[in-house]
Formats: C-alpha cells, structure tokens, sequence
C-alpha cells in the first residue's frame, strides 16, 4: 500500500498550530478517500485470496472496465454454453469437437423438442414409425435438425401428425438396418427428411 505522508510532525510540548493541524487532517482525509477508488493500492497488493464469493459483480465492473488485454492468457473458459451466437457467420481455428447426443428408443416414437440437434435411434425387431409432432404441440425451431438412425431389423416409417407435412424421396421409410436421414424443420409444420431412404 501506498505510504501516508503527514505534512507536519511535531514533538512533546510544542505547540500545535491549527492551520498545521487541518493539514494533516486533511492529508488523512484524502488518503482514506483514496482508497475508495484504488488509487492508493499498489499494484497486487489485492489477491484472490483476500477477495469474497461473489464480492465481484457485474454492477461493480465499469463500463469497459475489463478488457481482453486485461485477462491473462492462463484463463480458461470452462462455461458448458457461452450463448447464442448472432453473426451471420463464425470464423473457426482449427477444429471444433462436438458429441452428439442420442435418444434410444423402441416401439414406436413421437419426437419431442429435447430430440433437437440429437440422433434418433431406432431399435425395433419389426417395423415402426417415428412421428413429427404439430409446431402447436412441439415447437421446433425452423431449420431444427434431427437424425434417425434404424438400429433395428423392423424398418422405420417416418410420418407427420394430422396437419404436419414431411417431403422426402424416393419414400419416406429407412430402407434397411443401419440406414439414416436427416430432417429438417423447413417451416412451421414443413419437414423434409434426406438420407438413405426408400419408398
């Protein structure tokens, strides 16, 4: 911490004038103010360990306050999801690892909005039908992706709900074990499936 200077220093039995008195008062007052604003704190005089949980708020950062320049190179991002990405295109470095997660299902399957971005699975012994929800019942975003994969030797139908349209071809049925389409929400209760299909 910075050091407090007192302007005048006196000894026992000396008289204390009181103009030099309010000057060193003063000199105290301004250095306590000081502190307020950090501008008496030298530099890592603050460490994290002398900082509370949640001492730190968005409230008490200014505006522009914390800067890439400011962020060591040592920190790492650990935050499972960083937001909604706007721009119209992402520029990437190197690769990009993503799992993607998958729903196991047997019998027959109606699609639900956690099946979004999600590979399907089909398991049946006999043929079955995956269903496209109504957008008033599920509401798919448009260009929503879903995968399904037929595990299974039951071939898998795949159909809209009364009012739901899905376009594919030559058919809308995986044609064999281990084939897989891809649909995709065109608009709001518009589909089209592509993969290995048959009619």
């Amino acid at each position: 911490m910075a050091t407090l200077t007192i302007p005048n220093v006196y000894t026992t039995g000396e008289v204390i004038d009181a103009g030099e008195m309010n000057a060193n008062f003063t000199a105290v007052k301004n250095f306590a103010e000081g502190l307020s604003t950090g501008v008496n704190f030298d530099a890592g005089a603050i460490g994290s360990e002398d900082i509370a949980d949640s001492a730190i708020t968005t409230a008490k950062i200014a505006s522009s306050a914390v800067t890439t320049a400011k962020i060591a190179s040592s920190v790492t991002l650990t935050t499972p999801n960083i937001g909604t990405a706007t721009a119209t295109a992402i520029a990437v470095t190197n690769n990009v690892v993503y799992h993607i997660q998958t729903t196991l299902t047997s019998g027959a399957y109606t699609l639900v909005l956690t099946d979004d971005g999600k590979v399907v699975e089909m398991n049946n012994a006999s043929g079955t039908t995956l269903t496209v929800p109504l957008n008033s019942s599920v509401a798919f975003p448009v260009g929503s992706q879903i995968t399904v994969l037929q595990t299974g030797a039951g071939q898998t139908t795949v159909a809209g709900a009364v009012g739901v349209t899905i376009n594919g071809t030559p058919g809308l049925k995986l044609r064999a074990q281990w084939s897989a389409a891809t649909l995709l929400k065109r608009a709001t209760d518009t589909w089209v499936i592509i993969g290995d299909l048959s009619a």
